[in-house]
């Protein structure tokens, strides 16, 4: 696993993995995994399903108990330990609010099984209902409420407890796009005020570069890669990563050495310095371009010193705020995004074209 920058030790770390591993029959689920989340960070575990992302949220939250490894929290061994002995509640997909309760009523729920004073609970409740804006509503039950009324209802009975750490397993996963990406503001603005570690499960790679500090992509039960948005994006380890944080063309070719790569059809173009220790001379690469990053022009108007490649426009697709172009080469097909703007000149199908880029707007990952 590749780790970037702004990782938290592990003596300043919320949530610490250790080998952390679970094993179902003959199923590994989650493979010997080492992560620190730091404490008021809003962390997102990525991945598509079946990657193990839930299941490691779960022995977190002391849902599942590890097969192996060691599991701490703020320093302490939870391990073994069951979800109510553990600093930390956790906001379902399905929300699981009570439906013949009212929404004070859902949200007092776990203060009153721990007996907490009433007066408190009532203080507690009220500031909790407040944070996520429901005031007013206190009355209501959830069939009478939208499903990001409903969504904030939740996340105010888990808060309301005080948790040191709050985990969300695709919580806005439900909620129509519109809806999701208003949320995804008010998420990442109510962690800011309360201040605590946020670790967020999601499959949708713009969910978790919109609210994240960093991100963990995980596949088959392994942890690829953790980095910040701008480092995941840019600076993917191998072509899942790019591949599934973002859209990218994959170029292949040989790394000749720390800064060249021969393409497979005998160009040779320059690339960001390739850590020798990841990626050895000699070795099949393949070189992620981005489609907002390939410029597009006439072929005789490649600025000096870039790389190019030629080729004809096959498809032209209009998304409104950007055109999309699908240019055919002799040995590949590259896939181009640009804005939508008056001053752009706009290709048209069968268009000979040329393409380029800036050096820096390319990553070399393993195939």
């Amino acid at each position: 696993m590749t780790e970037r920058s702004g990782s938290p030790s592990n003596s300043h770390a919320a949530v610490s993995l250790r080998g952390i591993s679970k094993i179902f029959d003959d199923v590994t689920a989650v493979d010997n995994v080492d992560l620190d989340i730091a404490d008021g960070e809003f962390f997102a575990l990525l991945g598509p399903s079946g990657c193990g992302k839930t299941t490691t949220l779960r022995m977190i939250a002391g849902l599942e108990i590890p097969s192996a490894g060691s599991l701490q929290i703020f320093g302490e061994e939870v391990g073994p330990l069951p979800p109510n002995k553990r600093p930390v509640n956790t906001v379902f997909q399905n929300y699981a609010l009570f439906p013949h309760m009212s929404v004070e009523d859902n949200v007092a729920f776990g203060l009153r099984m721990r007996k907490v004073d009433k007066a408190e609970t009532a203080r507690r409740v009220a500031e909790a209902i407040s944070l996520v804006r429901m005031g007013g509503m206190e009355a209501r039950r959830p069939a009478q409420l939208s499903g990001g009324q409903q969504q904030r209802v939740a996340l105010a009975r888990a808060l309301v407890n005080r948790p040191k750490v709050l985990l969300l397993d695709e919580p806005l996963a439900a909620l129509d796009l519109k809806l999701r990406q208003e949320m995804q503001f008010e998420l990442k603005q109510l962690q800011r005020e309360v201040g605590i570690t946020f670790v967020f499960v999601t499959h949708d790679q713009e969910e978790a570069l919109a609210l994240s500090d960093r991100i963990g992509v995980m596949d088959g039960g392994r942890l690829l890669q953790v980095g910040t948005p701008e480092e995941m994006y840019d600076a993917p380890v191998d072509r899942f990563v790019a591949d599934f944080i973002g859209r990218s063309n994959f170029l292949h070719g040989t790394l000749e050495n720390s800064t060249t790569v021969c393409l497979s059809n005998g160009d040779r173009i320059n690339v960001p310095v390739v850590d020798s220790d990841v990626i050895a001379v000699g070795d099949a690469v393949q070189v992620s371009l981005r489609p907002e990053r390939v410029m597009v022009c006439d072929p005789h108007e490649v600025p000096e010193g870039h790389a190019r490649l030629q080729g004809r426009v096959a498809t032209v697709t209009f998304l409104g705020n950007s055109i999309v172009y699908h240019v055919q080469l002799d040995w590949m097909t590259v896939v181009v995004e640009t804005d939508h703007r008056p001053d752009l000149r706009r290709r048209a199908v069968d268009d000979d074209v040329a393409l380029w880029w800036r050096d820096d707007a390319i990553a070399v990952v393993r195939p």
